[in-house]
């Protein structure tokens, strides 16, 4: 009797060892967030200070492919895009045909996993080029090249290949040359640096998978 028990408990041993080494393994599988992702989404793009009397909110839209290498540390490079209508009351715009204004444009960027969890709050920080294409004929506004330096935090979920990912950034603009109607607003950061006060918010939904 007592060696049958004996037995017994073994048993339960080793299939509970058994169990917590699959659970143990199991999450370490969930948790590995690491790889390469193509993901593609939109959401809402706008500006600040005196550019948001001029440009109401619009369609934001985009691509990344990312990388990483790790659980927590991910590289990016996107193309992201939008359009836009002039503000009625602040801008006398005519011959609009579409949308007012059309943004395309490239950035590279950071993100920093705040957990290594399949679902990962993030922080992110990188630099960007746009290309302002103006549709419609306004006093004071025309094409022009700007460059950006994007900021900002987002939530990640990871399930197995599939990757949802939802992000908010701002974008401090080094100039608003395609409005140069507005009043000097260049924020001196010494030498020959300036950042425009007028900055770009953007909030995404972005929708991919994870190799």
């Amino acid at each position: 009797m007592g060696k049958g028990l004996l037995a017994g408990a073994v048993a339960v041993s080793v299939l509970a060892a058994g169990s917590a080494h699959a659970a143990s393994t199991e999450l370490r599988r969930s948790t590995n967030t690491r790889g390469l992702s193509f993901l593609v989404g939109g959401g809402v793009e706008g500006y600040t200070d005196a550019l948001r009397s001029q440009i109401d909110p619009g369609l934001s839209y985009g691509v990344t492919l990312g990388l990483k290498p790790t659980n927590v540390v991910g590289l990016e490079l996107g193309y992201t895009g939008a359009v836009s209508e002039f503000n009625s009351d602040g801008v006398l715009a005519t011959n609009a045909d579409g949308p007012d204004i059309v943004r395309n444009g490239a950035q590279a960027a950071v993100t920093v996993g705040l957990t290594a969890t399949r679902l990962q709050p993030y922080v992110m920080g990188g630099v960007g080029l746009s290309r302002y294409n103006v549709r419609a004929i306004a006093p004071g506004f025309s094409d022009d090249t700007v460059g950006n330096v994007p900021v900002g935090a987002g939530l990640r979920l990871n399930l197995g290949g599939f990757t949802a990912d939802a992000r908010v950034a701002y974008n401090f603009l080094f100039d608003q040359g395609f409005a140069a109607s507005l009043p000097a607003s260049d924020v001196d950061l010494g030498g020959d640096e300036t950042f425009s006060k007028g900055g770009r918010y953007v909030g995404t939904l972005n929708l991919g998978a994870t190799f």
